[in-house]
């Protein structure tokens, strides 16, 4: 069965919960984002409050257009988020969650910035984000200078134990192993389909309960299954791998792979990426594939078809205008470059989300 690090504790209410806190910590200390998700912050940003379906619905002051967060408690222990708004100045707020989990976003555009203790800051880019918290306190900061949009899941561990205790299935996964995971096993065009796939039913609050449970547990096991097929590489396969990627290694490929995605549609040239690992272009080759499973160029292709479905997603860019915007001189090329990667053709994946 699942081992958690840390005290569990289940409630038997339903849904949005009384804003409370669970423990003996004194009264006003700590944040409810477990008992009320994003309620506080709503408030922060002076948002007006309305019950939508099976979501709630915070929006931002009536003269800032087209601003939104919702929220979905399916169950206690599981918050889904939409997030579409645009600050009209930087907000910071505090988490200090005492309930042990998963912070998982799917983050498309904005400035945003997590500061967690002992660690560097780190601003967001464009993709799958994961924060493991243990009950120290965080910082975000909600900048101003570009509209924000994210779909994001706190998955606390109480809410993965009991849903793996209900079925008697026994699979390893811990907050430990959490804070292990490299970003290439939750980094993955499946998972951005999924979260594309969950952001509207967020939105628009319409789907069954059940549907976002299950849509939160697809996404923990396509994680799994990635650990689980890394270890047994790692078993099997290390030894006739080119090159064995060390620690020190995967330290410079972690900031390679950061250089990257700090601009997809326009990355560094391959010799300004071996600059950065400090060493030859060949072996960064190599060892980018070894430890990523696909080559330096496939890699910006992948990522450039993920935010390809992010932009997708909205219906105000043609598929002509989507294809120009990344650089293919037409959409035939897009379109298959988008298939090779996706499965299907930019075309079919509106019309799935009927737009």
């Amino acid at each position: 069965m699942i081992h958690i690090d840390c005290k569990i504790r289940i409630s038997a209410n339903k849904h949005i919960l009384p804003m409370k806190r669970s423990s003996g910590k004194d009264a006003g200390m700590g944040t409810n984002e477990y008992f009320s998700g994003n309620r506080e912050l709503a408030a922060q940003l002076g948002c007006m409050t309305d019950s939508q379906n099976h979501g709630i619905v915070y929006r931002l002051p009536p003269e800032i257009r087209d601003n939104w967060l919702v929220d979905v408690h399916p169950k206690p222990g599981l918050i889904l988020s939409n997030v579409y708004f645009t600050l009209s100045q930087p907000v910071s707020r505090v988490y200090d969650i005492e309930q042990p989990g998963l912070w998982l976003c799917s983050f498309a555009r904005g400035d945003v910035t997590i500061l967690e203790k002992g660690k560097k800051s780190k601003r967001l880019q464009p993709g799958i984000h994961l924060l493991v918290n243990q009950g120290q306190s965080f910082k975000i900061t909600f900048g101003s200078s570009e509209p924000i949009w994210y779909t994001a899941a706190w998955i606390f561990s109480d809410f993965i134990a009991k849903y793996l205790k209900d079925r008697e299935w026994e699979e390893p996964l811990t907050l430990a192993d959490a804070l292990s995971w490299p970003s290439h096993y939750y980094n993955t065009p499946e998972l951005v389909m999924l979260f594309e796939q969950l952001k509207y039913g967020i939105r628009n609050t319409d789907k069954p309960l059940m549907y976002f449970e299950v849509k939160i547990m697809e996404i923990l096991s396509a994680i799994l299954s990635s650990v689980q097929f890394e270890g047994y590489s790692e078993k099997f396969f290390q030894k006739e791998r080119p090159k064995y990627v060390t620690y020190q290694n995967k330290k410079f490929l972690w900031q390679v792979k950061t250089e990257i995605d700090k601009d997809i549609l326009v990355p560094p040239s391959v010799k300004q990426l071996a600059a950065i690992a400090e060493m030859g272009t060949t072996k960064l080759r190599q060892l980018f594939k070894s430890y990523y499973g696909v080559t330096i160029d496939g890699y910006v292709r992948q990522e450039k078809m993920n935010y390809a479905l992010r932009l997708l997603s909205h219906d105000d860019m043609s598929v002509q205008n989507i294809s120009t915007f990344l650089g293919y001189g037409c959409p035939s090329r897009f379109t298959a470059a988008f298939k090779k990667i996706h499965g299907f053709t930019p075309q079919q994946f509106r019309k799935s989300l009927t737009l």
